[in-house]
């Protein structure tokens, strides 16, 4: 098994094969919006924007989960709110590229 397996890597057609050969990538609706240095710009603080609102909704959640464990019945209430707006600023991210595309396709 060893031999067969060295006598494979030794093949200069095993070492040139690629499995992406002729790959590109394709972002779709995306593609003319990603070509120019605005697009990329706006990509970027999309993202970023992205991970900011997924933190805050973590953060929220933790402490709906304390206040609930906790019994506070004023930071209950708090908590809640704080964690149905990160949830909607998430969410919200998430579909805007959703709606892009379907506009642009459409």
């Amino acid at each position: 098994m060893l031999q067969h397996l060295s006598t494979l890597a030794a093949d200069p057609a095993v070492l040139a094969f690629n499995p992406f050969d002729g790959v590109s990538p394709s972002f779709g609706p995306f593609n003319t919006l990603l070509k120019s240095k605005v697009g990329m710009f706006l990509a970027l603080v999309w993202a970023i924007c992205l991970c900011v609102t997924a933190y805050n909704l973590l953060i929220a959640l933790t402490k709906l989960s304390a206040a609930r464990q906790g019994g506070y019945g004023d930071n209950l209430h708090e908590a809640k709110n704080e964690s149905l707006k990160a949830a909607a600023a998430t969410v919200a991210l998430v579909a805007a590229p959703v709606i892009y595309g379907v506009l642009v396709a459409g």
